[in-house]
């Protein structure tokens, strides 16, 4: 796994990023949603909800990561 370097942002621009990525994740979650409840799934509903949900979870580690900085800058 790769490092992420320690980026020096201000806490109001991490503030701003979190507000985004949250934003995001839960785009992909309720895309993810709705694919995930229908009766059938198509090849293409399965390669679709397999990509919404690694991008989701790169947006939770993207989210951990700054609340992380957050925490650092207390």
């Amino acid at each position: 796994m790769r490092e992420m370097k320690v980026e020096k942002i201000s806490v109001e621009e991490i503030n701003e990023k979190l507000h985004q990525l949250k934003k995001e994740h839960n785009k992909f979650n309720k895309l993810s949603d709705s694919i995930a409840k229908k009766s059938f799934f198509t090849p293409q509903d399965e390669v679709e909800l397999k990509m919404l949900r690694k991008k989701k979870l790169q947006k939770k580690d993207l989210i951990s990561y700054y609340e992380n900085l957050l925490k650092d800058k207390d």
